[in-house]
This record gives structure tokens, sequence and C-alpha cells, in this order.
């Protein structure tokens, strides 16, 4: 919605059903203006129980994105890929076995590391490149569950912020989920006032939060460097 407000063109683009999970209605009513899933990908070479693998999808992304970049209006679109979800399923023959058998998170992280190597040799070499800003980020661990509290190590997740104009950087301290909108908002130098609790890292003048939000059922938790503060429905309070 910020960004549509700012000219851009915004799209969710998915390998499967887009109606599963309810997705199609939350994304548009979150100010999306288009949602593309699997009946919108062109011959898609596998499909699985999620529908068309993470090459299919970025394939298709590549081609959308070229498109959209010959028009005169920006545009923010948000892939969501899911060949590395259970059962694990992705097509024969496109990477070497980390191990046996073939249906394990492994196999199937690796592959979708394969697809996503494979999206940016392309993007690289693409009219968009130098225009665009890339985000690659997990929403979770491959599976969040444990007996602790809020199993802390299931929310540590990769986070990669790549493009034409983006210069190296490494941040080593905690940040957040929460920090990534106004970091991207930053770097594409869009000026707006908009509801958001995170830190923009771009912003080398500005000391690092050092924190981190994560939720495990109903209990929550607060990462401050390395103390860590959980809030159960009890009320407890456990540092």
């Amino acid at each position: 919605d910020l960004l549509a407000r700012q000219g851009y063109f915004t799209e969710f683009m998915y390998g499967g059903e887009t109606h599963f999970d309810n997705m199609q209605r939350f994304f548009v009513g979150n100010g999306f203006q288009s949602v593309r899933g699997v009946a919108d990908i062109e011959k898609p070479a596998f499909i699985g129980s999620w529908g068309a693998s993470d090459e299919d999808l970025l394939q298709s992304a590549h081609a959308r994105f070229e498109q959209l970049n010959g028009q005169t209006q920006p545009f923010f679109s948000l892939v969501f890929t899911s060949s590395n979800h259970e059962p694990f399923e992705f097509p024969d023959g496109r990477i070497e076995l980390y191990a046996e058998p073939k249906q394990r998170v492994e196999n199937a992280v690796k592959y979708a590391d394969f697809a996503l190597g494979e999206f940016f040799r392309k993007a690289r070499q693409s009219s968009y490149w130098d225009d665009t800003i890339f985000l690659v980020v997990a929403d979770h661990d491959t599976r969040v569950y444990g007996n602790e509290l809020v199993p802390v190590s299931k929310f540590h997740i990769p986070g990669l912020i790549l493009g034409g104009s983006i210069e190296p950087r490494t941040i080593n301290t905690v940040t957040s989920q929460i920090d990534l909108l106004p970091t991207v908002v930053s770097l594409a130098g869009v000026s707006a006032w908009t509801a958001s609790l995170g830190q923009d890292l771009s912003d080398v003048t500005q000391p690092p939060a050092n924190r981190a939000m994560m939720q495990f059922g109903a209990n929550f938790a607060w990462l401050q460097g390395h103390d860590l503060a959980i809030v159960t429905p009890a009320e407890d309070f456990t540092v």
C-alpha cells in the first residue's frame, strides 16, 4: 500500500494455488494490485504438492520483471518460493544430493539455493538489474519446534540484500525481520510515513538496535544482544 501510494505497481507471485491459506485475499487486502499463481506460469517443467518448482517460479518472475521494467511505472514484486517445504519435492538431476534419500530437508534447501543462483545469474545480465533492489529472506527455519519456551536457534534465518546499486556490507549485530521494510524502502529512495517498528539498516549514522522479536505458540521473546526475555500467557517473565 505504501509503495502503491508512491506510484508503484505491486504484485505477489507464488508457484502454487493462490487461494491456499487465504493468500490471495490476504495480499489483495494488504494493498497488492495483482496476484499471480501456478496458472500464470507458462509450461512449468515440474509440479509437486506445493505447485511449480522454484526454478519454474523464478524463471516466470525473471520474465515478468523484464516485462515490467520496460514500462514507465516502477514495480514491487513479492515472490514466495516453496520447494524447500515438506514433502521436499523437486525435479531430478538438478543438484548433486547432499544425502539419501532424495526427499529430505538438506536436499530441498540445496535445490532452493540452486534455483536462486540460476535466477540471479540471469538477473545480473538483465535489463532490470541496475534498477532493482532484491531482498532474499526466509520466514522461518525448516521447522520451528522444541520443548523450549522459544527455540531461538530455529529463528536464525538468512537475509540478503543485493542489486546493481548495492554496496557490499555485512551486518554482524542481531537484527530482525521488522528491520527489512524500512531498510528496503530507504534503499529505494522512497520517503513516506508508514507504521513500522524496524530500523533502517542502511543508515550507518545510527547505532544498531541489536535486537529481535520472536513468537512461538503463545510465547513472545525479545532478544537484545545475548540477553533473552520471554513473556508467556501466564504473564511469567523469564530472563
